[in-house]
């Protein structure tokens, strides 16, 4: 029998979206050292991030609840907030993480993915042509650190497992012992968030009316906008060829990216954008003046970073 993992799953007892506050911290062992991804999570909420490096973390958090704190190897950590906005959380013992992942014969959350089986190989692979693979099929060069969201609103997260997305079939897969591949099903999570080696989060959605077959980036989320990229990635094998007088093609395998951005107004349909001052400018008539203030007051290449930007300033 085929035994298939599932994440520990950390239910959400309020489904609603309270009222939060900026929660700011450090995770620190007891030692006083930095304890790096230390995932910590709101009690009642399907709020969650993780420590960088330096054991720091910042999330928006409901001020009646209580943190989680779990990182592997070190005892979970319960904080009440109370209103606070500044927490130092210890962590104490090696003990083996409490969030190691049970095995059932029911559940049907994860499945093999017979074509990434070795992501390393993947990942590294030489190409054919002779100067070898450009681009990547995944987004991270490394398994990195996330978390789901059920279509429940609960947060499905594991201390054990590092994941990463596969821009050519759409699908988050995840690791436990960097050597196999699992893919998650899609209809068992609605969105997650990816970290990269420096904790900086990568959120994906779910949202059909822009790609019902794979997940969609979030650059800027509000009650005005969400500003999305639907990234496809696509194999193009090496093509050189010469008679010795003439050639064409490239004498290298590659995975090139083509993003298409959307906007999506609150209560509307989403509305494609293209990365020029332009045609963004036009896709906010009701926030003309704010738009053209933004632009006269940031120079620069319009790119994600960009777009994410002016996302979070509307959203104001």
């Amino acid at each position: 029998m085929k035994k298939i993992l599932f994440f520990t799953l950390i239910t959400i007892s309020k489904l609603s979206f309270a009222q939060t506050i900026a929660v700011n911290g450090t995770v620190t062992d007891s030692k006083g050292k930095p304890v790096p991804f230390a995932f910590v999570s709101d009690s009642q909420h399907p709020y969650a991030t993780y420590s960088d490096p330096n054991g720091t973390f910042s999330l928006q958090a409901d001020p009646a609840s209580k943190l989680i704190i779990t990182a592997n190897f070190h005892n979970e950590v319960k904080v009440n907030l109370n209103s606070q906005t500044n927490i130092k959380v210890v962590m104490t013992g090696d003990s083996v993480s409490n969030n190691a992942p049970a095995e059932t014969s029911n559940v049907n959350f994860f499945k093999m993915d017979d074509n990434i089986v070795d992501h390393n190989v993947s990942i590294n692979r030489i190409g054919t042509g002779q100067e070898g693979l450009h681009g990547s099929r995944f987004l991270f060069n490394d398994w990195v650190h996330g978390f789901g969201i059920t279509p429940k609103d609960s947060l499905k997260q594991s201390d054990v497992y590092l994941f990463n997305y596969d821009k050519v079939a759409g699908n988050l897969i995840f690791t436990r012992t960097k050597k196999t591949a699992m893919i998650v099903v899609k209809e068992e999570i609605k969105g997650f968030t990816l970290f990269d080696e420096n904790a900086q989060p990568y959120v994906f959605e779910d949202v059909p009316a822009i790609n019902p077959k794979k997940y969609v980036q979030v650059l800027s989320s509000g009650s005005k906008y969400k500003i999305y990229k639907d990234l496809g990635t696509t194999f193009i094998k090496a093509s050189f060829s010469t008679n010795g007088i003439t050639s064409s093609g490239n004498n290298y395998d590659e995975y090139k990216d083509e993003a298409v951005y959307y906007i999506v107004k609150a209560g509307a349909q989403p509305q494609k954008v293209e990365l020029k001052s332009k045609a963004i400018k036009a896709a906010f008539p009701a926030d003309a003046d704010k738009v053209k203030k933004f632009f006269s007051d940031n120079e620069g290449d319009i790119d994600d970073n960009y777009l994410k930007a002016l996302g979070d300033y509307l959203n104001q």
